[in-house]
C-alpha cells in the first residue's frame, strides 16, 4: 500500500509539474521543455492541448505520462533510424510525396463520388444483373430455411411444441410462435429467409456427421442435453455448390452494381478531365 501510494503522489507531483509549466507559458516569452532525447525537447506547449478542464488530477497525470512515455520511445526509435539507415533508405521525400498525391486523390474521389452517384438501385436490375451472372453466385457452403428452438426439460406446454415445430400449416405456426415465445430460452425462425447451416449446426450441442446427407433421411432433429431440449427443423435447403437463391445474394449484388457505378464516375471523370485539359492545351506530351 505504501510503494502504491508513493507512486501515486510522483504521478500527481508529475502532473502538478506539468500544469504549473503549462500555466506559466503564456507569461514567459519562451515555453518550457518536460522532456528530453538527445537534443529534441518536448515543451509545454506541445501537450497543452492533453489537459482537458473536468478531469481530475490522477487522471489528467496518467494521460500526461502515457503521452510523453510514448513521445519518448518515438524519438529514441528515430534516433536509431536516423543512424542505422543509408542516406537513400533515408530519402523518403518521394515515398511521402507519393502518399500524399494517393490520398488528396482519393479523398477528392469520394467526394466526387458522394455528390454525384445515384445509389438507389431499381429491383428488376438486381434481378437482371443474377440471371445474366448466375455462374457467379455458386453457394460455397449449404443454406437452409430452418426453425431452431431451444427449452428448459420441465418448460410449459414443451409436447405441444414438440408437435406443433415440425408443422408448416400456419395455424400451428403461429399457435407455435405463441407458446415458443413463452416457454423457450431461444427461439429462430427463419422460415422465409435462408441462412447457413453451419450457424445452426453451432446452436446444437452434438455434432451431426455429414449434415449435408440428413436432409435425405429426415428434416427435423430433436436433441438433449442435460436440463435442455433442442428442436430444429429444416423447411428448405440447397447445398454446397448449387447456384445461390436470389434472395440470398441481393445484397451482394446491390454493390456490385454500387461498385461498377463508382468505377464508371470515376473512369468518366479521369477521362473528361484528360480531354478537357487537351482542348486547352493544358499539358504537352514530349
Amino acid at each position: 500500500m505504501v510503494k502504491m501510494k508513493s507512486s501515486a503522489n510522483l504521478i500527481i507531483l508529475f502532473v502538478t509539474l506539468v500544469l504549473t509549466f503549462t500555466s506559466c507559458m503564456e507569461s514567459a516569452d519562451k515555453p518550457k521543455p518536460i522532456a528530453r532525447v538527445y537534443d529534441k525537447y518536448l515543451y509545454s506547449t506541445d501537450i497543452k492541448d492533453l489537459i482537458l478542464s473536468g478531469v481530475s488530477k490522477e487522471d489528467s497525470a496518467l494521460i500526461t505520462k502515457a503521452y510523453v512515455e510514448k513521445w519518448i520511445q518515438t524519438q529514441l526509435l528515430l534516433r536509431m533510424a536516423e543512424q542505422n539507415l543509408s542516406d537513400s533508405q533515408k530519402n523518403v521525400a518521394r515515398q511521402l510525396e507519393d502518399y500524399r498525391t494517393s490520398l488528396l486523390i482519393f479523398k477528392y474521389e469520394q467526394e466526387y463520388i458522394t455528390q454525384k452517384m445515384d445509389t438507389s438501385v431499381v429491383y428488376d436490375d438486381l434481378l437482371n444483373y443474377y440471371n445474366e451472372h448466375k455462374d457467379n453466385f455458386v453457394l460455397q457452403e449449404t443454406i437452409v430455411k430452418a426453425l431452431y428452438i431451444k427449452l428448459r426439460r420441465e418448460a410449459p406446454q414443451i409436447q405441444r411444441i414438440k408437435e406443433l415445430y415440425k408443422s408448416t400449416r400456419d395455424e400451428d405456426v403461429k399457435q407455435l410462435d405463441n407458446l415458443a415465445y413463452q416457454a423457450s430460452i431461444k427461439y429462430d425462425y427463419f422460415g422465409d429467409k435462408w441462412i447457413a447451416l453451419t450457424l445452426i449446426l453451432r446452436e446444437i450441442p452434438f455434432p451431426i456427421q455429414n449434415p449435408e446427407e440428413l436432409f435425405t433421411r429426415q428434416r427435423s432433429v430433436e436433441m438433449e442435453d442435460g436440463d435442455f431440449v433442442y428442436l430444429v427443423n429444416f423447411r428448405d435447403v440447397m447445398n454446397k455448390g448449387s447456384v445461390a437463391p436470389f434472395e440470398y445474394v441481393i445484397e451482394d449484388i446491390k454493390q456490385i452494381v454500387l461498385n461498377s457505378r463508382k468505377q464508371k464516375l470515376i473512369r468518366d471523370l479521369e477521362q473528361n478531365l484528360f480531354n478537357k485539359a487537351q482542348d486547352n492545351a493544358n499539358f504537352q506530351m514530349f
